[in-house]
């Protein structure tokens, strides 16, 4: 979120500020005088922004948090959503480019205006650039504060960039003190970061050099890894999903959830309420997924960035959200602050029902989700890397089209190193299935249309507590299906996992929230149900 009142306080008839860092201030005991109105005409704004003029300046900002710092380049000719583009000039000087770009040439802090013709009178906006040398410092010091997330609660590998920065053009390397704990180097296929929790929790300090140009800054971080948490028998189930609309207001697009025993019978938490809104991005989240950290005591609640009340489909498949929405928690009640995060490519049409699985070849997680490209072919399935939910490696294509079928909607799991692939053909609206031995390696179809369902969306698949029974439930909202929801179907056996051989539960062989949709099972301690149901209610 941009420092606002940092930024508007650039804007105001009087400043007060000291460098700090990019985008931050501090009293100095100076005053700038008020920017007066200029020959041409446009008027330095002074006072309250009017919302267009918020969009401007939002766009134009862009990495940058205060408009008395300029560190980054400017957002020039950005396209406004909701709102006219506006058509930029930045005055003549040496500190910033036509194009926004900073050219490094500026020896001392220089001040820019950038005049704004758009709808209505134009105005006009002023930005400060700090010398140079400055700006590289500050940008090293930006990127050094953000390399490690919750340094001081480690419970799964970490991420080491080699790289940092909006632009990624600061090096970064990294020496641990206790490579045992914290590996700095890669092994093998292995990224540096590995971590080894042991018994008790450990301090290891990281030291992370920075350069840019002929400049270097190195920051020490301390970090506090978690001692590995003991085994715990599963014996309950939490499902999370977003509401259909059964009240006549639209669909509930939100994270709710529900517990079970069984894992057959589900009561819907908080009286069928959310748990956790929506609030960034088009402020609503679907096909919510729920993760539990390979090592156990962790967990990453991932989503589609869409809002679909509005009902325009062909809008959301064509120019809809890149960012994959996040929360994390520890113990599935205390969640942190939700976060979106742009994985999808740049030419990406949507980013769709992200899922992620732990490969134990790399320490990492394969996240993996729909896009389609504009222009494209149809949607196909994605994956990147990550460790940390925060940083994710290049989009690469993990099922493509084929035969003029496009996919959507893929889910896995594995038992005895064998992973099944459940994906959406989007062509027949049915679900097919795959196997391989490998998360990133070559699947092989097992069945195109699982139980010969059609009309269906959403698979989500999990394996029942202490049997070799697999429930799959499919999002039935088409066709022969049209209106019915989410419902299970059930492998009995190994054999019958290894085969894609489903049969449909009946209507007296499960129970549902009313409402639910399509979304994610995770098999549950005792302590973990408990403290939903103390927290929640069931």
């Amino acid at each position: 979120m941009k420092n606002w009142k940092g930024l508007l306080g650039a804007l105001l008839l009087t400043v007060t500020v000291a460098v700090t860092g990019c985008g931050e201030s501090a009293d100095s005991g100076e005053t700038t005088p008020a920017p007066q109105e200029t020959t041409e005409g446009f008027a330095v704004v002074t006072g309250d922004l009017t919302e267009y003029q918020q969009k401007v300046l939002t766009a134009l900002l862009g990495e940058n948090e205060s408009a008395d710092r300029i560190c980054y380049n400017l957002g020039i000719r950005t396209k406004l959503e909701g709102a006219i583009t506006p058509k930029y000039e930045i005055l003549e000087n040496t500190a910033i480019d036509n194009k926004g770009v900073l050219t490094g040439k500026n020896t001392e802090a220089t001040t820019v205006q950038v005049n704004v013709s758009g709808p209505g009178k134009g105005f006009a906006f002023q930005f400060t650039v700090p010398a140079w040398e400055e700006v590289l410092s500050l940008r090293m010091e930006d990127a050094a504060g953000s390399l490690i997330h919750y340094p001081d609660n480690v419970r799964g590998h970490l991420t080491l960039p080699e790289t940092a920065g909006p632009d990624g053009d600061i090096q970064v390397t990294w020496k641990s003190s206790d490579p045992s704990v914290i590996a700095d180097q890669p092994n093998g296929e292995i990224p540096a970061g590995f971590v080894t929790r042991g018994d008790q929790d450990m301090q290891v300090t990281l030291t992370a050099t920075l350069t840019l140009g002929d400049d270097s800054v190195t920051k020490e971080i301390p970090v506090t890894v978690k001692a590995k948490p003991e085994k715990k028998e599963y014996t309950g189930y939490v499902y999370t999903y977003f509401r259909g609309n059964i009240y006549g207001n639209g669909e509930s697009q939100h994270i709710h959830a529900a517990t079970s025993k069984d894992g057959y019978h589900w009561t819907a938490l908080n009286d069928n309420e959310p748990l956790l809104k929506a609030e960034l991005g088009t402020g609503g989240v679907r096909d919510s997924f729920l993760l539990r950290s390979y090592e156990g005591d962790h967990f990453y609640l991932i989503g589609t960035d869409l809002d679909a009340n509005g009902g325009d489909w062909a809008e959301y498949g064509g120019n809809g959200s890149k960012f994959i929405r996040v929360w994390e928690s520890d113990d599935l009640v205390n969640w942190s602050e939700e976060r979106l995060i742009e994985i999808a490519p740049q030419n990406a049409a949507c980013m769709w029902a992200p899922e992620a699985f732990y490969d134990k070849t790399t320490g990492e997680y394969v996240v993996y989700w729909a896009t389609g490209l504009k222009g494209g072919n149809g949607k196909k399935i994605y994956y990147a890397k990550t460790r940390d939910f925060f940083t994710f490696t290049k989009p690469e294509i993990y099922k493509d089209v084929e035969n003029g079928i496009t996919f959507i909607d893929t889910t896995m799991t594995e038992y005895e190193g064998t992973y099944y692939r459940f994906t959406k053909n989007e062509n027949e609206i049915s679900i097919l299935m795959e196997t391989s031995d490998k998360v990133l390696g070559d699947f092989k179809l097992v069945k195109t249309r699982i139980a010969n369902e059609l009309g269906v969306e959403g698979p989500a698949i999990y394996k029942i507590n202490g049997e070799e029974k697999w429930v799959l439930y499919m999002d039935g909202y088409a066709g022969p299906n049209a209106g019915v929801g989410y419902f299970p179907l059930i492998a009995e056996s190994l054999e019958d996992l290894k085969t894609a051989n489903f049969r449909r539960l009946s209507a007296s062989e499960f129970q549902m929230p009313a409402g639910a949709k399509h979304g994610s099972f995770v098999p549950i301690t005792d302590e973990e149900y408990n403290a939903l149901q103390e927290k929640w209610g069931g």
